[in-house]
């Protein structure tokens, strides 16, 4: 039910509550030596009853315990907050998270005038690329092998992603094909930090990194499989429209695209409150929105493709994937 309290005093509270232990390590802490607060204060070089209240706001969501006597530790759901574990993510919720909660400061700004939205526009020296690039990775990996497999390739030998950043899905797409070579085309920001990332993951030797923009550079020829996630609501109506026209040029025939986006809602249906506040930071980062179906499947029909089709993610339902084949010349 809703509950404007709730959804903006408490919410505000708990959700900088869960970004501040994260970044300042307090559940790394409580792993290593269960404490009281003012023990763990000490520790960290913190106000003890800033802690205090910290760490009862971690309790009452659920992140940790305490005992009769008084000593936290983390619960199960706190593994989400440690770096390392194989639940973390903590960079997402740490440092993306407090550069999304920077940005939607500037909400009432941007909806006055969005095009003063300008995330990617940040110089390739800003933390936020670091933050940003980690924290996707980190949020989506578990993700990428699902959507890896709905691609109806057969043996496929070149992969284009674009925008691709982190590597996830060039790398998933790799572990599902022995034989596959991918190369991400990305910001040069991005590409620094992708480049580490699939360095640390074991595919340098199959996964290089093109620095460029994606709305200006080639998409080079006779690719297998392009795929873009998490890029079309980024960009104006007119300009998905010219790179995915771009995209099927850039496809041999019978190659194959793959699109992620977010699911937009279908009008008279509630929304799923993880997409609905997705497409929210996706405007207020860049000023833009979302994309139906409809859209997309026309934009794609117009740039030759065909066999479209629509995929719900499983561990992740507001996500969409579509699906298209290039199976000819673009019509003129």
């Amino acid at each position: 039910m809703p509950d404007a309290f709730r959804d903006t005093f408490v919410a505000m509270a708990t959700a900088r509550a869960v970004i501040a232990a994260t970044r300042l390590g307090v559940l790394e802490a409580l792993q290593e030596q269960p404490a009281r607060a003012g023990e763990l204060a000490e520790r960290l070089g913190l106000d003890a009853a800033g802690v205090q209240a910290l760490l009862a706001t971690l309790a009452s969501l659920g992140y940790v315990e305490q005992d009769s006597s008084g000593v936290y530790r983390p619960a199960s759901a706190g593994a989400q907050l440690v770096l390392g574990t194989s639940d973390s993510i903590a960079d997402f919720v740490g440092e993306y998270s407090a550069q999304a909660w920077s940005m939607l400061g500037g909400l009432e700004e941007v909806l006055r005038d969005p095009s003063s939205a300008a995330a990617h526009g940040r110089p390739p020296e800003d933390s936020f690329w670091e933050a940003y690039i980690c924290g996707l990775f980190e949020l989506n990996r578990r993700l990428f092998d699902e959507f890896a497999a709905f691609v109806p390739a057969r043996d496929p030998r070149l992969l284009l992603d674009v925008a691709g950043g982190h590597g996830g899905f060039a790398m998933a797409m790799c572990r599902r094909f022995p034989g596959l070579q991918a190369t991400v085309l990305d910001l040069p920001a991005s590409a620094r930090v992708g480049r580490r990332i699939v360095e640390d993951e074991g595919f340098a030797q199959r996964v290089a990194f093109r620095e460029g923009d994606a709305l200006r550079e080639s998409l080079g020829e006779e690719q297998d499989v392009l795929s873009m996630f998490n890029l079309l609501h980024h960009l104006r109506p007119e300009a998905v429209a010219e790179l995915l026209a771009r995209a099927h040029a850039a496809l041999r025939p019978g190659g194959h695209l793959v699109i992620g986006e977010t699911e937009p809602g279908t009008p008279g249906q509630t929304p799923e409150v993880i997409g609905a506040a997705s497409a929210l930071v996706y405007f207020v980062s860049s000023g833009t929105r979302n994309y139906t179906r409809l859209e997309i499947a026309g934009w794609l029909e117009r740039a030759g493709f065909e066999a479209i089709e629509v995929r719900h993610s499983q561990a992740a339902p507001w996500r969409l994937i579509y699906l298209a084949r290039a199976t000819g010349p673009r019509p003129g």
